[in-house]
């Protein structure tokens, strides 16, 4: 199983629930290794599971799926008018332009 982490290859069984990865130490069935986890939402994409609340820690999810690559860096927050200031680099934000 790829970790979703670190994108270490272990030798795990499926169902080893409290395995960690051998490179970061981090739990492997987990939401945060599993395809059906949204970063962005924070949440499971399939409507039929409970939230496991914290999705990097171990879980008994019968709906598990390894995701079998290393996730992207973590969703990065906005700072305040940093979206209007990249739309108006983008588009011009009016200046200059004549009406």
């Amino acid at each position: 199983m790829i970790c979703a982490v670190c994108g270490r290859d272990n030798d795990v069984a499926r169902g080893a629930f409290g395995r960690v990865c051998d490179g970061c130490g981090a739990f492997l069935h987990s939401c945060f290794q599993c395809r059906l986890y949204c970063g962005s939402s924070r949440g499971c994409a399939s409507p039929t599971t409970e939230e496991q609340g914290d999705p990097s820690h171990k879980n008994f999810c019968e709906e598990f799926e390894p995701l079998g690559r290393k996730r992207g860096g973590p969703v990065r927050q906005a700072k305040p008018g940093e979206a209007a200031s990249r739309f108006d680099d983008l588009f011009g934000g009016g200046k200059g332009q004549g009406s």
